[in-house]
């Protein structure tokens, strides 16, 4: 939930603007009296008195069926918001509060049907305006949603949920700026509102303007939130500006309020790696594992710090483990690829980035890695397919024409070989491999003093090439 905007409730049952015909029944009066002191068992028994005395009032079976709304007795508020409209079906207060008790009991269709006719009979009245907003976001479709609380909010400017939810449906839609603006809206309208500013925090980082962020996720904090949320996003502002020892205190007090948060521990992991206490990310990614076995970036770290501490075996562990989890994780696949490498399972490492490669296949390391492999494993034929696959991706690559070259060699194709070290050259002038390649080609063809040029190329580039040292010795001896 760290980053995801927090959608204001439903408005439910509202005070009834009808009234009883003439005077209002003195049961009706203390029914309603209860309802607005938030009494609603008391309101409940008045409103059923009322019911009783007046069976054909609608408005008695509406106020009935509102406090049974609000008492949570769905099926209850149902039955008397339908009778109530039976006997005035104009009452576009009783259908509204129809839609809440059947979106209560998870009825979307039925909700949506009983806020339309709300706003059919009544439309310049908000709240089923808001409500249907809030149902279409909850039914994942925030066009409509805009569109309804737009409209609620035109009707009802100091509505600070719709302004909200408006940021919501336009931040789902992609339109982040204009999901700030309303967000911060609602902030103004309702300061002290805890989801407003949160929201507004988060849509901030989004945006990448994360100094402003910290301060509504810090004001947030120093209003003494116990919400792990804050502290969460607080940290992951602060680790992004590089601030990593008050990231670490705001993660800190994530785990502090939330001891089961994966994520919290898996960030105070990063933070300590940043500050060179090894030990303790350690301890935090393996709690963090502990808390979640499917914590992927958590187990990725902790197999990249075995990697550096020389553990192969190890590290292939824990990536394994997050392939496992995930198996479309191109982090843990090119890794545990790696490790398999380190240990010598080379074939191994072929299998698992041949099959990342499959699924990424534009991706120049996955290209290298396994042109490489094949390459010492004398596959020379799929070695040459991974080089062009990777020349394509990346053509000013040095080194990938450089072994492409000797592949040809291998091949005996020697004129392809040479245009393979020229185009290295090309990209480089100095990369002193390739000029004693291409001095091994000109000699295997006979050009002796074409050879000797780049041998002296090659040392010139790099003093400390033995190879190049050696070449030039045996050609000077036979001369």
């Amino acid at each position: 939930m760290s980053g995801r905007s927090r959608i204001a409730a439903l408005i439910l049952p509202i005070a009834l603007l009808v009234v009883a015909r003439l005077a209002l029944a003195e049961p009706l009066s203390e029914g309603i009296a209860a309802f607005n002191k938030g009494d609603y068992r008391t309101a409940m028994e008045r409103f059923a008195a009322a019911v009783g005395e007046h069976p054909k009032d609608a408005s008695a079976h509406a106020w009935l069926g509102s406090a049974q709304l609000r008492a949570g007795d769905y099926n209850a508020a149902i039955a008397s918001l339908s009778k109530a409209l039976e006997l005035d079906p104009k009452m576009a207060e009783a259908e509204n509060n129809l839609g809440s008790a059947y979106w209560a009991l998870a009825k979307s269709a039925e909700a949506v049907q009983h806020y339309q006719q709300a706003v059919f009979l009544q439309p310049h009245y908000p709240a089923p305006h808001y409500n249907l907003g809030t149902v279409y976001l909850a039914l994942q479709d925030p066009d409509r949603a805009e569109g309804e609380f737009i409209v609620a909010v035109e009707l009802d400017p100091k509505n600070a949920e719709a302004h909200n939810n408006l940021g919501v449906a336009r931040e789902r839609k992609g339109r982040l700026a204009e999901a700030i603006e309303c967000y911060q809206q609602a902030v103004e309208l309702k300061p002290d509102d805890h989801s407003f500013r949160l929201n507004l925090a988060l849509a901030l980082k989004n945006a990448g303007r994360k100094a402003e962020a910290a301060q509504q996720l810090a004001r947030l904090a120093a209003a003494d939130s116990t919400d792990p949320t804050v502290y969460l996003n607080l940290g992951l502002v602060r680790y992004e500006r590089g601030e990593y020892r008050s990231a670490l205190e705001a993660f800190q007090q994530t785990v502090s309020l939330d001891p089961v948060n994966a994520v919290g521990y898996y960030n105070l992991g990063l933070c300590e790696r940043q500050l060179g206490n090894e030990e303790s990310a350690r301890q935090h990614f393996k709690k963090a594992v502990d808390l979640d076995p499917g914590a992927l970036n958590a187990r990725i770290n902790l197999g990249a710090m075995e990697i550096e501490q020389g553990n192969p075996a190890a590290a292939a562990e824990q990536f394994a483990a997050a392939l496992k989890g995930n198996p479309e994780s191109y982090a843990a696949g090119f890794n545990l690829g790696l490790a398999y490498a380190r240990l010598g399972n080379e074939e191994d490492a072929v299998k698992v980035w041949a099959a990342l490669a499959e699924r990424a296949p534009d991706d120049a390391a996955v290209h290298e890695a396994l042109a490489s492999t094949y390459l010492r494993l004398r596959r020379y034929d799929q070695a040459r397919q991974e080089y062009d696959a990777l020349l394509k991706l990346r053509p000013k690559d040095v080194m990938a024409h450089n072994n492409l070259g000797i592949i040809y060699e291998q091949f005996g194709l020697l004129d392809q070989a040479a245009e393979s070290y020229l185009m290295a050259l090309a990209v480089d002038p100095d990369y002193a491999p390739a000029h004693n390649n291409l001095g091994v080609v000109y000699e295997r063809q006979g050009k002796t003093e074409a050879a000797i040029s780049e041998y002296r190329a090659a040392l010139k580039a790099d003093p400390k090439l033995e190879d190049a040292r050696r070449n030039l010795s045996r050609l000077a001896a036979v001369e």
